[in-house]
């Protein structure tokens, strides 16, 4: 595990023990350094100064017994006893031990371990006196010395120890507690990625915890709100969705129903009108009627079966756009504003088409059709126009329309109050998922917009 890792891995209140733990290492390696270089210098000055006490004490006695002979300084010696922190040797000229001192009484049989009595033992040198026919050697013994400051060190490093553990124990419990809140924010957190979206912290003791907990809370608010908002614009947007499918079936179900319609109305009822008109004709023309009154009931056959047949050859483009089958969206447009302008002769309709209009879809084309018929329908029944622009191209792979007049704004009125023909062009447009727009034009009157995609109707 790499570091970087590994320090992910550990929370901020282990990070903080552990630094405090070795912030108490530290203390207490610094304890014993200077306790160690302490115990040195009191050793060594103790030593050393009874070291050279001894000498000078042993120096001026040892003058006063060695005229009397050696062995009576022996007996001297050994009525003495030891010498503290030294050990005393008396030889003769051959080197023979005379007196050497007894072992030391003090904490017998215990020594400082050999690293600490390394460290804390000093370099001194022996002491040797002359004398006549032999020698004294006082040589320096810190053992014991060096054994009550390991004690000493002891002491204080299972004192401090413990003090730093009560510390260290004492600090862990508080941060557990200082960080307890940030427990329940990690968990908040965690509730939150996994969805649960209404969790939220109760008032955090400490300055931080508290201000994080409100920020939080209002993070989760915000959060939930929006994938609310979420929520509500995709069901939205499924419905209009749904209903903008419904409307394009619906719509395409009445053009069925309207092609139908006409076609049997065109073959049908027209054929019957022609074979009336036929007969009557047939009638009028018989010796047994032409001259009589009942040539006169047949000729007000003749004549309202043609009526008839002339109101049926007007209804029927309204049902379906006949021109549509063999001519296409252009020529259609252009035979419905020459029939307009035949029966209102005042309405100038000027028209701007692409130079290459190729085949579209049929749905596309029946759409842009009846919104086209629609809108000249308004002009003609609302808006009091005497000119009227229609442009239709193909763009960015859309269809779009512009048809625009200079009436006194009737029109717009219309489409603010909803009027059902303005709805029906809405809902075509959308059905092909289109948009359409309707703004006043420059000329005063109703400018409508419309854009149509042909691929999405085509595939």
């Amino acid at each position: 595990m790499h570091s970087s890792e590994y320090d992910a891995a550990m929370s901020l209140q282990t990070k903080i023990n552990l630094i405090f733990a070795l912030v108490s290492v530290l203390v207490l390696s610094l304890l014993v350094a200077v306790q160690i270089q302490a115990s040195r210098s009191s050793v060594r000055e103790e030593i050393g100064a009874s070291n050279r006490i001894a000498t000078q004490l042993l120096g001026r006695i040892t003058l006063l017994y060695s005229m009397r002979g050696l062995d009576h300084l022996a007996g001297f010696l050994k009525e003495t006893g030891r010498v503290r922190a030294n050990e005393v040797t008396l030889r003769d000229n051959a080197a023979h031990i005379l007196y050497a001192s007894p072992p030391s009484t003090y904490k017998q049989g215990r020594d400082a371990p050999q690293w600490y009595a390394a460290l804390v033992t000093p370099e001194l040198k022996p002491q040797t006196i002359l004398l006549q026919g032999g020698t004294l050697l006082i040589t320096p013994n810190p053992t014991r010395a060096v054994l009550d400051a390991w004690d000493e060190l002891r002491e204080i490093f299972l004192g401090e120890a413990v003090l730093l553990l009560v510390a260290n124990l004492f600090i862990f419990l508080i941060i557990r507690r200082w960080l307890a809140p940030f427990d329940l924010i990690r968990s908040a957190l965690r509730a939150i990625e996994r969805g649960q979206h209404q969790v939220r912290l109760a008032p955090l003791a400490g300055k931080e915890a508290g201000e994080i907990g409100r920020a939080f809370n209002h993070m989760a608010q915000s959060v939930e709100e929006s994938i609310q908002v979420r929520h509500a614009s995709a069901e939205a947007q499924a419905r209009l969705a749904a209903q903008r499918e419904f409307t394009g079936v619906l719509h395409q179900r009445i053009e069925e129903e309207r092609t139908a319609l006409a076609r049997e109305l065109h073959d049908e009822l027209g054929q019957s009108l022609t074979a009336i008109r036929s007969i009557a004709k047939s009638i009028m023309q018989s010796p047994e009627i032409k001259g009589r009154p009942p040539e006169r009931s047949v000729q007000m056959l003749f004549d309202t079966a043609g009526l008839t047949a002339d109101a049926l050859h007007r209804m029927i483009p309204r049902l379906r756009p006949i021109q549509l089958e063999g001519m296409g969206l252009v020529d259609a447009v252009r035979d419905l504003v020459a029939d307009i302008q035949l029966r209102h002769p005042t309405l100038k309709i000027d028209m701007t088409f692409d130079a290459y209009m190729p085949a579209l879809p049929d749905a596309l084309e029946i759409s842009a059709y009846r919104i086209v018929q629609e809108a000249l329908t308004n002009v003609v029944r609302h808006a009091g126009a005497t000119q009227v622009m229609i442009g239709l191209c193909l763009q960015n792979e859309s269809l779009c329309m512009r048809i625009a007049d200079n009436g006194g704004g009737a029109s717009v009125t219309l489409v603010r109050a909803g009027h059902f023909g303005v709805r029906g062009m809405r809902e075509r447009a959308e059905s092909m998922a289109g948009s359409i727009l309707f703004r006043t034009s420059a000329e005063g009157g109703l400018e409508v917009d419309v854009t149509l995609p042909v691929k999405k109707v085509a595939g």
